[in-house]
């Protein structure tokens, strides 16, 4: 059997193949992530959201749409909106065909920031993976996402 050591030193006894011990590697690099995107403008969840709207369409750019993405209700997206409107980094614009909807859009500093995104350094290593590799671990990532969350996400966003 491998030992899998943790970021805590703890060690993992399983077989490469066991789901408890690839789960814990997932767990283990899901808090990695999170930790990388823990800084001094924004929090895990703000970044999501920041990334959220550069990507979405303008139809999907809302408060419903960013609760759908991220799994969240309505008011926690609604606060993370706020407080990305109170650092500058959004602007809420009035929908042109339909008054009663809000669309969220990065402002100039919001599209600054995404630019110096700290996920870049998790992009940067999964470059190391030849094309294959990237598509497969994409492909059973997605599938595994699905599996637990099976509300589609859809490509654009919306």
């Amino acid at each position: 059997m491998k030992e899998t050591r943790t970021t805590g030193g703890d060690v993992l006894q399983a077989s490469n193949a066991s789901a408890l011990a690839i789960a814990a590697l997932v767990e283990q690099l899901g808090r990695q992530v999170q930790n990388l995107c823990f800084t001094k403008e924004l929090a895990p969840v703000q970044w999501s959201a920041l990334r959220y709207f550069a990507k979405a369409g303008p139809s999907a750019r809302t408060v419903s749409g960013l609760a759908a993405y991220t799994g969240v209700n309505a008011s926690s997206a609604s606060r993370t909106i706020q407080l990305l409107l109170g650092k500058g980094l959004v602007r809420i614009e009035t929908d042109l065909g339909d008054c009663r909807i809000r669309v969220v859009t990065l402002s100039r500093a919001g599209v600054d920031l995404v630019e110096r995104d700290p996920l870049r350094a998790l992009a940067t290593a999964l470059n190391t993976l030849d094309d294959t590799e990237r598509t497969s671990l994409r492909d059973l990532l997605e599938k595994l996402l699905f599996e637990l969350f099976p509300k589609p996400f859809k490509e654009d966003g919306s």
